[in-house]
């Protein structure tokens, strides 16, 4: 099983046009069907939007089959695509392992984004450490991934609150957080 973190950068202007045709025209056509969405969030930053999206896959053969298939359908391919380019300033994904089942909240609970970048070989261990965490850091643990794409010595942490789980890291490990927003997934 993988998950795919999809990021897109908006200006604030092309983040309300994207929203609409996100939810208008994106999601009608993909539901379910071509990857499992499992969460949505965003964050603001200035004069510009970060929105990222979640989707599982069984694997990453998986998810070719699926994204190839949704290249078949031609409102996809003819209509958000050329729409939704035009409002996207950057695009970014991930294709993340799961390394440990979600939290007793889920994905719903996901207020923070933490990513560990490991040196080269170390992203393994910081994952058996974040995996062992107990008490209040478990309950505040919603999701915990190894980045198989883009960085492989990237580990991948969401979690309730803002604090990334404390661990005894080397000074080598760096850690960026950031503070997302839940969108509610339109039913």
């Amino acid at each position: 099983m993988i998950d795919e973190l999809r990021h897109y950068r908006f200006t604030l202007d092309a983040w309300e046009q994207y929203w609409a045709l996100f939810t208008g025209r994106c999601l009608p056509i993909r539901g379910n069907d071509f990857g499992e969405l499992r969460g949505l969030w965003y964050e603001r930053i200035g004069d510009s939007v970060n929105f990222r999206h979640l989707w599982r896959y069984e694997s990453l053969d998986a998810r070719a089959h699926l994204r190839g298939e949704l290249l078949k359908v031609d409102d996809w391919r003819e209509g958000f695509l050329p729409q939704a380019g035009r409002h996207v300033s950057q695009q970014f994904l991930q294709v993340l392992v799961p390394k440990l089942g979600e939290g007793a909240g889920g994905l719903d609970a996901v207020r923070y984004l933490h990513s560990y970048r490991c040196p080269t070989g170390k992203a393994a261990g910081v994952i058996q450490q974040i995996a062992a965490v107990e008490g209040v850091a478990r309950e505040r643990l919603c999701g915990l991934w190894a980045t198989e794409f883009a960085d492989p010595n990237q580990v991948v942490v969401m979690t309730s609150t803002d604090e990334a789980p404390l661990l005894a890291l080397s000074a080598a490990v760096e850690i960026e957080t950031r503070r997302l927003q839940p969108l509610a997934i339109p039913a």
